[in-house]
């Protein structure tokens, strides 16, 4: 029996978490969705009305630019990026475009939550409800809906959307025991603006390598298929039930430094642990040490692009 009551709402109902980071910029147009497809890792070309998905924007050199939610409504596509990072993404994309009938808004007014679980659905239909949009997807395996509502829609967005569809919200130390177990790397914590995606391992969560070409393709491509990064974000399971200090040194048998702790939490009996380590330490199984504290590099078995991991109708 699962005791967390946010570990049984992400597997069993729905886990709701808000996201005040998030500014939108939406953009519209005839063709909105075959320019933005030229313009982001991921395939758009597969996303319908009612999708939401998890993106990246990369610089020619397949550099990480900014992560983003996008979510598709009938006239626009709505996306969803970090405040500080809006304006630079908002230029970038604005400078590739051309020809295309595209047009690019930065919004103010809109609210940004994800929920989480098979029974995200029916919180996309409350925060329709309020006025907004919802848009269905997958992330590592879990199914989501992305939410965006006008702000002033409710005096209290949270109790709004939990009060018809038991939704619970997520703690940010509930949160990071989800997201670490499932090698789901956070922004400011584990990676960077500046990285490339496979460091980060989000090319398991954003990146098509069958789509089309889109800026920074050829870099992300090359990196995947012929080479490697120099070092890899890891998921490893730690002995002990006590968290660990980001920055914490993760080192080999032999004392050897490999890498360090960006994030970690402790279950009932032992800890998750998510580390950035130089590539030749990331193998699955490999053995390591967190101080006294024996660490495995865990490969999560999650099937990460599963079209069936959606909220079910």
């Amino acid at each position: 029996m699962i005791a967390d009551p946010e570990l049984e709402a992400v597997q069993n109902g729905v886990l709701l978490r808000p996201l005040p980071e998030l500014a939108t910029i939406t953009i519209t147009g005839e063709d909105r969705l075959t320019w933005l497809g030229r313009m982001i890792t991921s395939d758009v070309k597969t996303l319908a009305v009612g999708d939401g998905a998890y993106s990246l924007a990369t610089n020619k050199t397949g550099r990480l630019l900014a992560e983003l939610w996008l979510l598709i409504t009938e006239e626009r596509v709505l996306v969803g990026v970090r405040r500080e990072l809006a304006d630079a993404l908002k230029e970038h994309l604005e400078a590739h475009l051309v020809m295309e009938d595209a047009e690019l808004t930065r919004e103010a007014t809109y609210a940004w939550w994800l929920a989480y679980g098979p029974d995200a659905r029916r919180v996309g239909a409350e925060a329709e409800r309020l006025g907004g949009a919802s848009g269905l997807g997958s992330l590592a395996g879990l199914p989501f809906a992305a939410l965006v509502v006008p702000e002033n829609c409710s005096p209290n967005v949270a109790e709004a959307l939990t009060a018809t569809t038991g939704a619970v919200l997520a703690s940010p130390e509930g949160w990071d025991r989800i997201r670490i177990e499932r090698l789901i790397p956070a922004f400011g914590i584990d990676f960077e603006a500046g990285c490339y995606p496979q460091e980060a391992r989000l090319e398991r969560l954003a990146v098509s390598f069958d789509k089309g070409c889109y800026v920074g393709q050829e870099a992300v491509y090359m990196l995947e298929k012929r080479g490697h990064a120099a070092k890899r974000l890891v998921r490893l399971h730690v002995a002990g039930a006590v968290p660990l200090a980001a920055g914490s040194e993760v080192c080999t048998v032999d004392g050897t430094v490999a890498g360090s702790v960006t994030s970690s939490a402790a279950t009932e009996t032992d800890t998750w642990a998510l580390a950035m380590l130089r590539y030749k330490h990331t193998s699955d199984g490999s053995t390591l040490c967190i101080g006294e504290r024996a660490a495995v590099v865990s490969e999560p078995n999650v099937a990460l692009h599963e079209t069936d991991s959606r909220p079910a109708t």
